[in-house]
C-alpha cells in the first residue's frame, strides 16, 4: 500500500480508510489512484460498485467496455514517461510529435 501511496500523492492512511469504507474519496483522489495503478478512473469505480451484499445489484447491468490495445498502449507510454528525467521525456515528446505529422 505504501508504494500506491507514493506513486498517487494519496496517504497511506487515506488509502487504508477508503478500503474500509469510512472514506469515500473525490474524484481528484479516484484519478490519481487510477493513475497511479494505470487503469481507468471508470475501472475503479466499475469494481467499486460490484458488492455481492447487495440485493438489488444486478451485476450484468454493469459492464466494462473492453479496454482496447490503442488504451493500453497510451496507459504505458504515460506510466513509463512518469519515470523518465525530464529531459528524456521532453526529448520523447518532440519524437512524437515529429512522427506524428
Amino acid at each position: 500500500m505504501q508504494a500506491l501511496a507514493d506513486e498517487s500523492g494519496v496517504s497511506k492512511s487515506y488509502l487504508g480508510d477508503i478500503e474500509k469504507g469510512r472514506k469515500n474519496p473525490t474524484t481528484d483522489v479516484i484519478e490519481a489512484i487510477a493513475e497511479a495503478l494505470g487503469v481507468p478512473p471508470r475501472e475503479l469505480l466499475y469494481h467499486a460498485a460490484l458488492d455481492e451484499e447487495d440485493p438489488f445489484l444486478q451485476p450484468e447491468q454493469l459492464s466494462l467496455e473492453d479496454v482496447t490495445e490503442e488504451d493500453a498502449e497510451t496507459r504505458e507510454l504515460s506510466s513509463l514517461a512518469r519515470r523518465m528525467r525530464p529531459t528524456d521525456r521532453r526529448f520523447i515528446l518532440d519524437l512524437a510529435r515529429r512522427l506524428s505529422r
